[in-house]
């Protein structure tokens, strides 16, 4: 079986040995911007989106990681076809790619106006664990709004996709002590909903298809799919604000993001929406999505949860695209 590698800093080295030392600002100080992305088929999706907002994350932060685009897009589908010749046909791959701030000046003995040493770039790759999404998918998430509050644009930049997450984790902390297996959706300092800890926030009304104005939220790759989707679905995607009191009068709510594409929200305070039950518009969409991959996305997650335990893998690389 071939062991997967992961990039870090110019070499491609076991993904057991990629690892950063513990002066890192990324551990230290959480100084990191990335991008998750998935396959189909094996091959990247939507790459070229997702190194664009990678770059304009860079960019915004001052990282300068001397690597365009096109040599960043060369390291991700390298990454991917080593790591996918001894994986299953119907398996994916989920891959990261981040970069820190490099070495902390303090823990690493540097001084702190030398930044000579530059930013830590690392890529690697992972199974896409199915088995976490099938009940989301098949009966819906129910979602919580918690006291902690997403973190104000002035403090940081929402277009800026960053690993500083620890208001997620006590997000997402409180949400499951105020109902278990809940996940958090953050308010903003106006009250207005905003997007969960992992994904995009959408509700349905009618024919439309309502999303968080973009200026309070990060922008979605996955949304941006959708909006594409509902053209094709003769819906419409609406961007405006939206409040806690608009989800008990929506048609349905979802939640939009790469590793699983598209889910339906059942719940909301632990109040039902709609009937309580997944809804045809989002049958609708994750069918269109189908189509755009030419891959039934729920049967994937369905057979990949039925069979997490006993990985299938292929070790004949002629059976990998």
């Amino acid at each position: 079986m071939q062991q997967p590698l992961a990039y870090l800093n110019g070499e491609l080295v076991p993904a057991d040995q990629a690892v950063l030392p513990v002066y890192d600002a990324g551990i230290v100080q959480g100084a990191t911007v990335s991008e998750t992305l998935r396959t189909f088929h094996h091959e990247l999706f939507r790459l070229e989106e997702h190194l664009d907002r990678f770059t304009n994350s860079l960019a915004t932060v001052g990282f300068d990681i001397g690597l365009e685009t096109e040599a960043l897009a060369g390291i991700c589908r390298d990454l991917v076809a080593h790591n996918t010749v001894s994986l299953d046909t119907e398996n994916d791959l989920g891959l990261v790619i981040f970069a820190t701030a490099g070495p902390y000046a303090t823990y690493s003995g540097q001084p702190a106006d030398r930044f000579d040493a530059g930013p830590t770039l690392c890529a690697h790759s992972f199974p896409l664990p199915f088995h976490l999404w099938r009940t989301m998918q098949a009966e819906g998430l129910h979602l919580v709004t918690p006291s902690v509050q997403q973190l104000p644009a002035a403090c940081v930049d929402p277009s800026i996709k960053h690993r500083s997450r620890l208001h997620y984790y006590l997000a997402d902390r409180e949400a499951t002590q105020t109902a278990a297996g809940s996940r958090a959706v953050l308010l903003d300092q106006q009250g207005r909903l905003t997007e969960t800890t992992a994904a995009g926030f959408l509700l349905v009304s009618g024919q439309q298809v309502i999303t968080p104005a973009i200026d309070s939220v990060l922008q979605s790759i996955s949304v941006e799919v959708i909006a594409e989707l509902c053209q094709a679905c003769d819906l419409s995607l609406v961007r405006r604000d939206l409040w806690p009191d608009d989800v008990p009068d929506a048609d349905e709510a979802l939640v939009a993001s790469t590793p699983y594409c598209l889910a339906p929200v059942t719940r909301f305070n632990s109040r039902a929406i709609g009937n309580g039950k997944p809804g045809p518009i989002y049958d609708q969409l994750v069918m269109a999505w189908d189509r755009l991959v030419g891959l039934d996305i729920r049967n994937q997650i369905r057979h990949g949860a039925a069979n997490h335990q006993q990985p299938q893998m292929n070790n004949d690389p002629g059976n990998h695209s």
